[in-house]
């Protein structure tokens, strides 16, 4: 089989490998789309500087089951599955144990059926535990925040707003659900919140850029004793926060993220099933398709954030 491998910063290659053998309890699937994750673009970039060369990334992968082993007895060939997996999607097969799995039906679009951060966003809105009618704001609408933000929707929110520079990406938020939209370059933000809330700040703010300045906002968005929810990917070096500010105003502060298995299974399954019920619209963030021999520009592309750009995939 063709596998995209990692070999140095900058520079995927192209190589032959083994189709993966599979245990009594895995399942062997023909790779039909792998999505380009954010922190893979970073190891591509080489700002990881600890990174370990040559190697086999990608975890955002869908396709449909060739094989199964012999203790499997809820799938078979032929279904359609996305799938939880920690790395090796950059290629035609993976294997993958079955419960790692979610069946789609054969209809639905198995590139927007990218399971790893649907279910790392749908964790993020039930970490921030959002009761019916709460008010929020997503600081930072890119891939990831407009998952939350249709999530947050589904889940019973009242006002959403989002933040974000970009204009195409407000129209966006706003056609999937939010109720206003700003701009930090052209707003006073934190005054537009206040007018919207009676002067105390949204229930639940939600920073989900990973920049000191969308972490700053968020928190001046937030009313007292509301929640702030740091969901952005922060690998970016040292942070500084106004603990004075934040003790004063008795934040309940939440970490967005979830490292436990059965947490991205659970997040993954709620996901596609909200995606399948067509209460998370996935069709207009995946923007950008790309064939595995093209996997450079693909990831060029993706670290460029060029107009237009929310989320690029592999397609196989």
């Amino acid at each position: 089989m063709k596998a995209a491998i990692l070999h140095r910063p900058g520079k995927f290659v192209i190589e032959e490998r083994p189709i993966p053998s599979i245990t009594p309890d895995q399942v062997l699937v023909k790779t039909t789309a792998c999505g380009v994750c954010t922190g893979e673009v970073e190891m591509w970039e080489g700002k990881n500087p600890g990174l370990k060369f040559p190697i086999f990334i990608g975890h955002e992968a869908s396709g449909i089951i060739e094989k199964v082993g012999a203790n499997v007895r809820e799938y078979q060939a032929g279904d359609h599955v996305a799938a939880w997996i920690e790395g090796q999607g950059y290629a035609d097969y993976f294997a993958v144990h079955f419960g790692s799995l979610y069946r789609l039906r054969p209809e639905t679009p198995m590139e927007l059926a990218l399971g790893e951060p649907i279910a790392c966003a749908v964790n993020g809105v039930r970490k921030a535990d959002v009761q019916f009618n709460q008010s929020v704001c997503l600081v930072g609408c890119g891939f990831m925040g407009l998952i939350m933000l249709q999530v947050f929707r589904a889940r019973g929110a009242g006002m959403i707003i989002a933040v974000d520079t970009r204009e195409e990406i407000l129209q966006l938020a706003q056609q999937l659900g939010a109720a206003y939209t700003f701009n930090p370059r052209t707003a006073d933000v934190a005054q537009a919140v206040r007018d919207l809330t009676g002067g105390k700040g949204v229930d639940i703010g939600v920073e989900a850029a990973g920049r000191q300045e969308t972490l700053d906002l968020t928190a001046a968005l937030v009313r007292m004793e509301g929640k702030l929810e740091v969901f952005g990917f922060h690998q970016g070096g040292p942070r500084q926060v106004d603990w004075g500010y934040w003790n004063w105003m008795a934040f309940q502060i939440v970490n967005g993220h979830s490292r436990s298995a059965h947490l991205y299974i659970e997040g993954m399954n709620i996901g596609l099933e909200l995606m399948e019920a067509k209460k998370l619209v996935m069709k207009p963030l995946v923007t950008h398709r790309f064939p595995l021999f093209e996997i450079n520009e693909a990831f060029r592309t993706a670290a460029g954030k060029s107009p237009g750009f929310i989320k690029g995939v592999i397609v196989f």
